[in-house]
């Protein structure tokens, strides 16, 4: 994982520091998770021992991210945040550490996949994991833009908001590719099984709602950042 540096906010009180880089670190490890997910989605054989490999690493990222959060947690019913911020910034470590679990959802219906070859429609499967990576690879680009955004947050107000607006028209572009992959699924439900045309829409719901969730967690960086006056 890489290593975080972090930008002296000098504006922050000490609880309000320490809670903005610790989600920091929270968010990182949902980079290395979705970095796992690219992985296994753009896999041409599908071979089940690196799938649970990688599965396996993506629940021991979600493990480390539930210690954090409730570390976080821990910290905001002592008081370490005003109560006038402590919601926000509940709401921003719940956002951030779903975003992790969304990943060991989405590895482990992956892993179920894997499990179970496929025994129709292997074309269409093919193109749709590209489509799939596509998503993801989204979701990384807005997760790269929240860990940023947390480090400068308060210190640079301008960057913060460009930051912010870029998050949210990534998640709209990702709310395009989500739209067309629906219509693919359901314009070739004929040619799916059951348990496949069901897999295919909880996946793609799964990996969108990553992307939701970094737009959320964006939205209250910059409330928090507001409400701090910076």
């Amino acid at each position: 994982m890489s290593k975080i540096v972090h930008r002296i906010k000098n504006f922050f009180l000490p609880g309000e520091k320490e809670a903005f880089d610790r989600i920091g670190e929270l968010a990182h490890l949902g980079e290395d998770s979705l970095d796992l997910l690219v992985k296994i989605l753009s896999r041409t054989n599908n071979d089940l021992a690196e799938v649970e490999a990688d599965t396996s690493k993506i629940s021991a990222l979600e493990k480390e991210g539930d210690n954090i959060t409730q570390s976080l947690e821990e910290e905001l019913g002592k008081g370490s945040i005003s109560a006038s911020l402590a919601n926000d910034f509940g709401r921003l470590v719940d956002s951030v550490d779903s975003v992790l679990d969304r990943a060991h959802s989405l590895s482990r219906q992956l892993r179920r996949i894997a499990k179970t070859p496929l025994r129709q429609a292997r074309e269409f499967d093919a193109a749709f994991r590209r489509e799939q990576v596509r998503l993801v690879e989204i979701g990384k680009q807005e997760l790269k833009l929240l860990c940023e955004l947390l480090d400068v947050a308060g210190s640079d107000r301008t960057r913060a908001f460009a930051m912010a607006h870029e998050i949210e028209r990534l998640e709209e572009q990702g709310d395009d590719v989500k739209d067309a992959m629906l219509d693919e699924i359901y314009g070739s439900s004929q040619n799916l099984d059951y348990a496949s045309f069901h897999s295919y829409i909880q996946t793609t719901i799964e990996a969108d709602d990553i992307l939701d969730l970094c737009e959320d967690a964006s939205d209250l960086v910059i409330a928090v950042t507001k409400a701090l006056g910076a």
